[in-house]
């Protein structure tokens, strides 16, 4: 789940565990999470990701090495304001400041859950903060834009009735939000699996690979054909 959440932690039971919809919840397996109507959606469970798989590997010889190496990758779905917060502050950053910042944010203006737990903040929580204060935990040149995030929060729940690439467009008027971005939110937020996220990683799958196709060669497994390769790329460079 790394780089698509920052919620979860691994305790020393061997459980995880993640502050999600007002509670601190608790699993060993996503077998835990099947039987908890939030987590199965959460997880993505209803969706059938071994079809997925065996139909992505037998597209062509790169799909099927990069499957094969991965293993099982879902696409989580989260909620819309966390997400594109979560994924602002994942610019120019790796998984563990962006789980530093991630706490930090929900420490001071979120609530405690539990004793030591805290909610990711709303948005509403949010606007409590200012910019200097945001810097002031490490958000850096973020600041701004979850400001802006903040104040332009109500586009978030207008997406579901709009084509990807009008919410593409929507997504881009948030300030520090790009296509890489507005992408990546869409997929794991709003369950657009027609997606394709395209960063330095990716642009050289492409070249190197496919340098004659486009996204929609990878249809209908476009977000999903895209984490594979973006996983595997990375692991044989």
């Amino acid at each position: 789940m790394g780089g698509q959440t920052f919620s979860w932690r691994e305790e020393e039971d061997g459980f995880f565990s993640a502050v999600l919809n007002e509670k601190v919840y608790r699993i060993k397996s996503l077998d835990d999470a099947a039987s908890d109507p939030f987590l199965y959606e959460y997880f993505d469970l209803g969706y059938d990701y071994e079809k997925a798989r065996r139909e992505i590997a037998s597209k062509d010889e790169i799909l099927c090495k990069a499957v094969e190496s991965v293993g099982m990758i879902r696409l989580l779905h989260q909620d819309h304001f966390t997400a594109t917060i979560s994924f602002i502050l994942s610019q120019n950053n790796n998984i563990k400041r962006i789980t530093g910042l991630y706490n930090r944010l929900s420490e001071r203006y979120g609530h405690e859950v539990e004793e030591g737990r805290y909610s990711f903040p709303t948005a509403d929580e949010l606007k409590a903060a200012t910019e200097d204060e945001l810097r002031t935990i490490g958000t850096g040149f973020r600041a701004p834009f979850i400001i802006d995030a903040v104040e332009k929060a109500d586009i978030l729940d207008t997406l579901d009735s709009l084509s990807f690439d009008e919410a593409m467009e929507k997504l881009q008027t948030i300030k520090g939000i790009g296509p890489k971005v507005a992408s990546c939110i869409l997929i794991f937020s709003y369950r657009r699996r027609e997606g394709f996220p395209m960063d330095v990683w990716m642009k050289k799958v492409m070249k190197e690979y496919y340098p004659d196709k486009t996204p929609e060669y990878f249809h209908p497994y476009e977000a999903l054909s895209q984490q594979y390769l973006f996983s595997w790329i990375r692991s044989i460079s």
